[in-house]
Order: structure tokens, then sequence, then C-alpha cells
């Protein structure tokens, strides 16, 4: 049995907990309730897998048509840009495929998944505040564009900005995607996190980024 056939057997017998993009995998239940699992990243030309114990990130296979290459090696491969399916998996089972696959040196992760990044506020109180953003394309509102506010697969909610290229939401503190789309399809899509009664925060969907005031 190869690889792939090995871990399709596994995460059969699996929950699945939802989609999530690199940076919310790294920090999925990372405070409560941390998961042990296994995130599974596919394309036509490739698979990424990458192993969570107790929220941790601990191992790494990745496979194209070049060949495989586990632990650290693998981790090299990370773009940020993964998507990522997440399995609840047997800690047992996860241990013993991590011996095989151990990153050793997390700066990997937390260079392509900005692991490093410190959460703000506190995790165990949560209020509702509002969330603002302005869409920018350059220097050019982005009227007219429609934003999606997702928690994993879940659509919290959307709507449209205005001709200031602003949009509000109310929302309980967190951290969420954002999805900005116009009528060609997706623009761009950015982590965003608030602990604020009220945030505001710029997207350019022509950057790299966001910033908040």
């Amino acid at each position: 049995m190869d690889i792939n056939d090995l871990m399709d057997e596994v995460l059969r017998q699996s929950a699945n907990e939802g989609c999530f993009s690199l940076d919310e995998l790294l920090h999925y239940n990372r405070h409560s309730d941390p998961l042990t699992g296994i995130g599974v990243s596919k394309d036509e030309k490739q698979v990424f897998y990458l192993f969570l114990t107790e929220g941790e990130p601990d191992g790494a296979i990745f496979i194209d048509r070049m060949g495989t290459l586990f632990g650290d090696s693998a981790a090299l491969r990370l773009t940020g840009e993964e998507e990522f399916e997440l399995f609840r998996v047997a800690p047992p089972v996860v241990d013993a495929l991590v011996s095989r696959c151990r990153v050793f040196d997390k700066s990997h992760l937390r260079k392509n998944g900005r692991l490093d990044i410190p959460t703000v506020g506190t995790l165990t109180r949560q209020r509702i505040g509002v969330l603002c953003l302005i869409v920018r394309n350059g220097r050019m509102p982005f009227a007219g564009a429609h934003v999606t506010i997702r928690k994993g697969k879940l659509v919290m909610t959307s709507d449209v900005t205005d001709s200031a290229g602003k949009v509000c939401f109310r929302l309980l503190n967190g951290r969420y995607m954002c999805v900005i789309s116009d009528r060609i399809g997706e623009r761009a899509r950015r982590i965003v996190e608030f602990y604020e009664p009220q945030a505001e925060k710029h997207i350019d969907v022509g950057g790299t980024g966001d910033e908040s005031q």
C-alpha cells in the first residue's frame, strides 16, 4: 500500500471538521480543545498532508509527480495559499504517522503560515462588535465588491461595498476569513481579526495583506 492509499484509508474513517486556509488551520482550536488530526490540501498536480498533535503542527508530507517529501523538506514547499480539509484522527494513528514525517524546524511553518502572529484579546470572553472594511484596488475605492465573512466552511455574513469601498458587519469579536469578489470572480481573501467594540481594516485587493487603523 503506497502513502496515498494509506492516507485515503485513514481519512475515510475520520470525521471531517471543515475547510481551512493554512493560516486558519495553524490557529484552529489552539486555545481550547486542541485537535489532533490531519489537514489535506489536494489538486491535480500535488497533495500536501499536515499532521496536528493537540493543535500543534508536528509532521508534513508533500507528494507530486516528482516523488514524495517528508518532514522539514515537505514543510518548505508550503506557500501559505493552500486550502486544507481538516480531519479529526485518533492520536495513536497521528503519532505513528508523525514518527515518519516529523517537522523539526517549525520556522518553516511560521514563515508561510504566520504561526508566530500573537492572538490579541481574551478568547474566553467574546463580545459583539462592529467590523468595518475599507476595500480598495490600488488607490481607487473598490465599490460594488461582494464581501463574505467566513469561519471555516461556514458563511457568517456577506454584503456589498458602497461607493467609498466600505462595508460593515456586526460580529462576535474573533478571527475570520474575508473573501472579496466581483462579477469576474474571487479577487482576494484575507484573515481579519478584531477584539474591540469597533474596528476598521483596510484591504487592497491588488496588494498582499491588510492594514488596521
